[in-house]
C-alpha cells in the first residue's frame, strides 16, 4: 500500500502552486501579446464598432416608438378637436 508522507505532499502542493503561477503569468503574456498585434487590435476595434451600433440602434428605436406616440396623440387630438368643432353651433 502506498503511504503518502507530509513532506511528500508539500513538495506537490507547492509544486502545483508554483506551476500553475508560471501558467497563469505566461498566459497573460501571450494574450498581451496577442492584443497588441493588429489582429487583436482590430477584433477589439470590431467589438466596439459593434457595441455601439447596437447602443445607436436602440436610440433611435426609442426615438421612433416615441415620434410614433406622439403623432398617434396628435392625430387623436386632431380628431377631438374636429369633432367639438362641427357639434359647436
Amino acid at each position: 500500500m502506498l503511504e503518502i508522507r507530509l513532506l511528500d505532499f508539500s513538495l506537490g502542493l507547492g509544486a502545483g502552486v508554483i506551476l500553475a503561477f508560471v501558467l497563469f503569468f505566461l498566459v497573460g503574456r501571450v494574450r498581451a501579446w496577442l492584443g497588441k498585434s493588429p489582429v487583436g487590435r482590430l477584433t477589439l476595434e470590431n467589438r466596439e464598432l459593434k457595441r455601439r451600433l447596437a447602443e445607436k440602434d436602440r436610440h433611435v428605436s426609442r426615438m421612433l416608438q416615441e415620434t410614433e406616440r406622439l403623432a398617434e396623440k396628435l392625430a387623436r387630438g386632431k380628431a377631438l378637436e374636429t369633432t367639438q368643432g362641427s357639434s359647436s353651433p
